[in-house]
């Protein structure tokens, strides 16, 4: 039988009936709470992204991390104190929309450095000296700085690199190699030693000095990371200990088509993400003309004609109702190709 889902372990919302997924440690703390409590509050959807990509956990322990990391504690203070703001945001988010409009964020990856970009501009205290910097060698570009940032209550500048992204853990083992992308050639571990050991320390070479703005070439930059996102486990299996994750991630389920998905033992409704909507977590309204979520069956139904003439995953997560109209994600799910192959280079 499969395992109930348990929701992302920042979300403030209750599991589904009958979950037995693990305890999610530190998901209880005031400042994950409050912080989730803000995203819950919002409605437009980029205002819900930026909001949940300032929330989310990072992925890798900071104990087991090597290098400085933009903590959540941080975020998720800074993100409690702009509450006002991103309610004021909410209500009129031309400003957001305008900024991605001039952002052309095509890609998650240029639309989660978009939103962060506009985050920082609009954070009191911090000053953005630069983003999206490339270092040059003669014509030929060997890197790009993400951010080179002064933010408040973190000493001197930052030389920041952030990443986004979503991870399906494949037993056995407990090496960041089995966690790998949709598509399997994106994997945790390379993802995390590129971050280490290519971009980050650009901002200590002299090239990348050369490159900083002239008034902080002579100027200590500290390399900070800020690697986010989801880490999805097998629907039919253990979730195992794995050291070097942050014990609160975020996370949620991975299932592989042409099997059972028996949707409505996870969740009463549910609605598939198209990838701009995969940051935020899942909210659907009960506004007149919205389009509502699907029912169990329905959702089948369409992953079966999917499937039928496509490989490409689909996020899909699971809903439960607010008392007040609108549905709130409990959890979510990875539906991957039957013949997906996984952390597993020998499976076609």
């Amino acid at each position: 039988m499969l395992r109930s889902a348990f929701a992302p372990s920042w979300l403030p919302a209750p599991c589904a009936p009958g979950a037995d997924g693990p305890p999610v440690a530190g998901a209880g703390s005031a400042a994950a709470t409050r912080a989730a409590a803000v995203v819950r509050a919002l409605r437009h959807p980029d205002v819900r992204a930026l909001a949940a990509l300032v929330a989310t956990p990072s992925l890798i322990d900071v104990g087991a991390a090597g290098v400085a990391v933009l903590e959540d504690g941080w975020r998720w203070r800074c993100l409690v104190e702009r509450r006002d703001w991103l309610a004021a945001l909410d209500a009129d988010p031309r400003p957001l929309a305008a900024f991605l409009v001039r952002a052309n964020a095509r890609q998650l990856g240029r639309y989660a450095e978009a939103l962060w970009q506009f985050w920082f501009a609009q954070l009191p205290g911090a000053e953005v000296h630069a983003a999206g910097l490339p270092v040059k060698d003669g014509a030929a570009v060997r890197g790009e700085f993400d951010f080179i940032v002064s933010l408040p209550g973190l000493p001197g500048v930052s030389h920041l690199e952030t990443g986004y992204k979503f991870f399906l853990y494949c037993p056995p083992g407990t090496e960041a190699s089995r966690c790998v992308g949709p598509d399997p050639s994106d994997r945790l571990d390379r993802k995390w030693r590129h971050m280490q050991d290519v971009q980050l320390p650009l901002s200590q070479s002299p090239l990348g000095r050369q490159a900083l703005p002239a008034a902080l070439r002579e100027t200590p930059i500290t390399p900070r990371a800020c690697l986010q996102g989801y880490l999805f486990h097998p629907l039919d299996g253990a979730v195992p200990v794995l050291p070097w994750l942050a014990p609160n991630h975020a996370r949620g389920w991975w299932h592989r088509a042409g099997t059972p998905g028996r949707w409505g033992e996870f969740a009463p409704a549910w609605v598939e993400l198209d990838k701009r909507a995969w940051i935020a977590p899942a909210f659907v309204g009960g506004s007149a003309g919205a389009a509502g979520p699907l029912e169990p069956r329905t959702l089948q139904a369409r992953l079966d004609a999917h499937f039928a003439t496509s490989r490409q995953a689909r996020l899909v997560a699971g809903l439960a109702a607010d008392g007040a109209g609108g549905w709130h994600e409990v959890t979510r799910v990875f539906v991957v190709a039957p013949d997906w192959r996984g952390a597993d280079p020998a499976v076609a």
